[in-house]
């Protein structure tokens, strides 16, 4: 019983509700996010590499920006900005897009530097084998182009839950912001972070073998 309470696990115990209702939270941030910034990945990716310069050159722009400026920066900016442009939007959707938009910049690049990682030759072989260049583009290009990308996607799914963290900052009670709840309430600060990191550690780390099988899985397949 003093070593429960010397950890501190029986105050952690007494404040689990609350923790769950964060944990949820970060879960759905995490989810939504996930699936707007594969989305918007996807819908970025064909213009970029369209090769149409008016196009192209304010994707890159926009990639680069995105990529280069803080994510609180975008999160204060969709938060604060949108209901300026007669958007007013929840914190819960301000803060998917900002971090789906971010994220999804990254992932455009990741899955642009995939295809063209595919050697020409498997382009001239398919043509060669009479296929047109959409057979070949969805058949041979991009089933490779998917493999070679699956891990760092991987990667850059994990940074994304990590970083949902930031939406505390416009009051999302999210797990981190549960936990500065608590600590300004009880003053156990070493024990809280401690715990929300542990969650975070088994969120993340769940979600990389999930990721770690699928990758398997198809390379089996191949």
């Amino acid at each position: 019983m003093e070593l429960i309470d010397y950890f501190g696990l029986s105050f952690i115990q007494s404040q689990l509700p609350r923790f769950w209702t964060g944990f949820q939270l970060t879960i759905a941030i995490s989810a939504s996010s996930m699936i707007g910034a594969v989305t918007w990945a996807l819908l970025l990716v064909g213009p970029r590499m369209s090769g149409i310069k008016p196009i192209v050159w304010p994707l890159m722009a926009y990639v680069e920006f995105i990529r280069n400026t803080p994510l609180l920066l975008q999160i204060y900016l969709a938060y604060f900005g949108l209901p300026l442009i007669g958007l007013p939007l929840s914190a819960f959707i301000c803060g998917v897009i900002a971090i789906a938009s971010q994220h999804g910049a990254f992932l455009c690049e990741i899955i642009r530097s995939g295809i063209e990682a595919v050697s020409k030759q498997q382009w001239e072989g398919a043509l060669a084998l009479g296929m047109t260049k959409r057979k070949a583009k969805y058949n041979v290009i991009l089933p490779q182009a998917f493999l070679k990308v699956v891990p760092p996607i991987g990667n850059q799914l994990v940074i994304l839950i990590k970083d949902t963290s930031l939406v505390s900052a416009i009051g999302i009670i999210e797990l981190t912001l549960s936990g500065k709840m608590v600590i300004e309430r009880s003053g156990a600060s070493f024990e809280v972070f401690l715990f929300i990191a542990l969650l975070y550690l088994i969120l993340t780390t769940t979600f990389g073998l999930i990721l770690r099988f699928i990758e398997i899985y198809l390379r089996e397949r191949q």
